[in-house]
C-alpha cells in the first residue's frame, strides 16, 4: 500500500490520534509520603527537581504511547502489498519514519488521519479490463478493506483512524484518453458506494480541494468540474510540479523506486492503451509512444 506521509504536526494528514492514557501515582504508605516530604523538605526545592514518580509516569506514557504507535503501524502494514521479496526488508527500513509520525498522533491524543492519492477513473481498456465506466465489484472490495484498516485500529485505539481518498483522475486522465467527464461520474459514484456501503472511516478529496483556483462555486457540480478542470490541472502543475528543474531521464537511470515506478507505467500503458493508440502504430512506435506516456505521468506524479 501506497501511504505517504506528511512530516508535520498531528493536526496535519499522515499523508497516510490510543485512549488518552491515564497513569496511577505511586501506591506509597501514607507514612512513606510524609517520610519523603519530610527528607526533602530541608533540600532548597530548585535542587531536589521533579519527584522520581513524575519521571515513573512519564516513561510508564512514553512506553504506552510507543506500544500503541507500534501496534496501530502493524496494523497498517498487515493490509500494505506483500507482493515482493523485499517488502519486509522495506518495511524494517522505513519503519522509524512512519513510527515518529504515527507516535505524534498518539501522543496528542488525536485521531489517526492518513490518506492515499487512489481511484482515479476506470481503466481505458473496455474491452478486457472493464464493463464499464463506473465502480463496481472491485471499488467495493478495495473500499471495504481501506475502511477495515481503520476500524481494527479503533478496536484498541480510542480516538480511532480515519482515511481520505484523494481522487486523482484529473492529473492523467487527459493523457490516458480519459474525458473529464467521465472522471466527474466515477468519482461521485465512489462516493455513493461508499456512503451506500457504511464506509464511515473513509472521506474523500478532489483535486479543486488541494488547488485554489478564484472564482469557483462552494459546491461544484459535473458541468463546474469539468468546464475547470484544466485550470486544477494546471494550477497544480505550475505550484507544485517540478517541470523547471527536473530531468527524468536522469531520475529514472539513478533512483531504483523510480525506474520501478516507470516500468510499472509502462506495462500498464501497453495494456490500458492498445485498443485506442494501438491499432494505428506499428509496434515501434506504439512502444515510443508509451514510454514518453509513462514520463509524463511520472513528471505530474511529482506534483502530488
Amino acid at each position: 500500500m501506497s501511504i505517504d506521509i506528511d512530516h508535520q504536526s498531528p493536526s496535519d494528514v499522515l499523508k497516510l490520534k490510543t485512549p488518552a492514557v491515564t497513569i496511577a501515582g505511586s501506591d506509597v504508605s501514607f507514612d512513606d509520603t510524609m517520610s519523603t516530604r519530610s527528607s526533602r523538605s530541608s533540600v532548597p526545592s530548585e535542587m531536589t527537581g521533579p519527584p522520581a514518580t513524575d519521571d515513573k509516569t512519564e516513561d510508564c506514557e512514553e512506553t504506552k504511547v510507543s506500544e500503541t504507535s507500534n501496534r496501530i503501524l502493524d496494523v497498517i502494514l498487515e493490509y500494505s502489498l506483500h507482493k515482493f521479496d523485499t517488502t519486509e526488508e522495506l518495511h524494517s527500513a522505513g519503519r522509524p519514519k512512519f513510527l515518529a509520525v504515527v507516535s505524534r498522533f498518539v501522543r496528542a491524543r488525536q485521531k489517526v488521519v492518513m490518506c492515499l492519492p487512489a481511484f482515479p477513473f476506470k481503466s481505458a481498456n473496455k474491452v478486457e479490463k472493464v464493463l464499464g465506466n463506473l465502480p463496481d465489484k472491485a471499488e467495493e472490495l478495495a473500499l471495504a478493506r481501506l475502511n477495515s484498516i481503520c476500524v481494527t485500529i479503533g478496536q484498541f485505539y480510542e480516538p480511532g483512524a480515519e482515511l481520505t481518498v484523494i481522487s486523482d483522475g484529473l492529473v492523467y486522465n487527459d493523457l490516458l484518453g480519459i474525458s473529464d467527464q467521465e472522471t466527474w461520474r466515477y468519482g461521485s459514484a465512489l462516493r455513493a458506494m461508499a456512503e451506500k456501503k457504511g464506509f464511515s472511516h473513509l472521506s474523500f478529496s478532489r483535486l479543486q480541494d488541494l488547488v485554489a483556483v478564484k472564482g469557483l462555486p462552494n459546491d461544484l457540480n459535473e458541468l463546474t468540474y469539468v468546464a475547470n478542470a484544466t485550470n486544477f490541472r494546471r494550477t497544480l502543475f505550475n505550484k507544485y510540479g517540478r517541470d523547471g528543474d527536473l530531468d527524468i531521464d536522469h531520475e529514472i537511470a539513478v533512483n531504483p523506486d523510480t525506474l520501478g515506478t516507470y516500468k510499472g507505467y509502462c506495462r500498464f500503458l501497453k495494456s490500458d492503451l492498445q485498443h485506442i493508440f494501438g491499432p494505428a502504430k506499428s509496434s515501434a512506435k506504439y512502444r515510443k509512444d508509451v514510454k514518453y506516456l509513462a514520463k509524463q505521468m511520472l513528471i505530474r506524479g511529482y506534483s502530488l
